[in-house]
């Protein structure tokens, strides 16, 4: 299911200045079971030394940008997939613990397939933009410009199917997983023995139920079961979700 495991890994870039502030890096998070991808640029004012930019305090906070940040689905994973790289010991460790993220050392480049074949596609997607530009401009030196594009590129992966899963990423990471409360929509009538509907009437079902089981078949949208509810299944359009930290009112008062 989404966010349950994150793999991630730091990608090596072109020296790209904007401003006082040259970016030499990229850390990439894939998440395993939606594929969706989230990429920050990292640079540092002087770089004098390279190495000494991808600081442990650097990484650890980079993680916290993205998983912190409103806007991206990817939130803080039960389990994060890395190589054996010095820049996630020590600090990234620690930021990892505190939200109670496992993190697991690849014994293997296979182990961190996903992400290493997305560093890959990034590479190639960004660097056929420099190509680009510098026959467009007849540039005498090559084209270093990659941080701009970075979003653009991240996006549109984003949104283009991936053949695994045969959907996007982006509603990939959206698909509701087993454990989740939610209410279904009611059907017309519903509640009202099969009366005429009512402007005042209720669009989804007075009880919270628990998600059992999703179904994922190629070319076919995913179909979710309830537990505690007759043979039937879900789209997700027909389900709403219930935050855990909702009050509901007491069953009496839904059910008067």
């Amino acid at each position: 299911m989404p966010n349950e495991c994150h793999q991630a890994d730091i990608l090596y870039m072109p020296h790209d200045k904007i401003g006082y502030v040259t970016y030499l890096f990229c850390l990439n998070v894939v998440d395993v079971a939606s594929r969706y991808k989230a990429s920050v640029p990292i640079g540092a004012t002087s770089i004098k030394n390279r190495e000494s930019i991808l600081t442990l305090r650097t990484i650890a906070k980079t993680f916290e940008q993205i998983y912190d940040d409103p806007d991206c689905p990817l939130v803080w994973p039960k389990l994060l997939v890395t190589d054996k790289g010095f820049e996630f010991k020590s600090d990234c460790e620690r930021v990892m613990r505190r939200h109670n993220v496992k993190i697991q050392k690849a014994m293997s480049k296979h182990s961190v397939g996903i992400v290493k074949r997305y560093n890959l596609t990034l590479v190639k997607r960004l660097f056929c933009i420099q190509n680009a530009h510098e026959l467009s401009f007849h540039t005498l030196g090559k084209s270093l410009i990659w941080v701009k594009n970075l979003p653009i590129i991240v996006k549109d992966i984003n949104n283009s199917v991936t053949r695994l899963i045969d959907m996007t990423p982006t509603k990939a990471i959206k698909m509701k997983k087993p454990g989740d409360n939610v209410r279904y929509l009611l059907e017309p009538g519903k509640l009202k023995d099969g009366l005429g509907r009512r402007v005042t009437d209720m669009n989804w079902s007075p009880k919270v139920y628990n998600i059992g089981e999703a179904c994922i078949q190629k070319n076919q949208p995913v179909l979710y079961k309830l537990l505690d509810r007759p043979e039937c299944r879900f789209v997700r359009e027909e389900l709403l979700l219930i935050s855990e930290r909702v009050e509901l009112p007491p069953e009496s008062v839904l059910y008067q």
